[in-house]
């Protein structure tokens, strides 16, 4: 059997991923702790803080979990969005 990706029909079918995503336990307490602080204030991060998460946890889990962290208000801000509806649609 042939993958549509393979036209050289190498694979067998088996699909091989490189990058192997392991999670770390660090991601989960650093996002843990950019939770609460956020909590803290206001929904804000300061650079300090994220400063000090990237010593503790180091650059990568840090911003991963502040990237997180985004996208997720950003998803709860286009749920919360209220949607136009028809009747007011023409008014204008």
């Amino acid at each position: 059997m042939s993958n549509w990706y393979d036209p050289d029909h190498l694979s067998d079918g088996k699909v091989r991923d490189n990058s192997v995503h392991e999670e770390n336990p660090d991601d989960w307490d650093c996002e843990i702790e950019l939770n609460c602080h956020k909590t803290e204030n206001s929904g804000r991060v300061s650079t300090v803080f994220m400063r000090y998460l990237r010593d503790k946890y180091g650059e990568n889990t840090a911003d991963r979990a502040l990237k997180r962290a985004q996208k997720r208000e950003q998803r709860a801000k286009i749920e919360d969005a209220p949607t136009t509806s028809s009747k007011m649609a023409g008014v204008f």
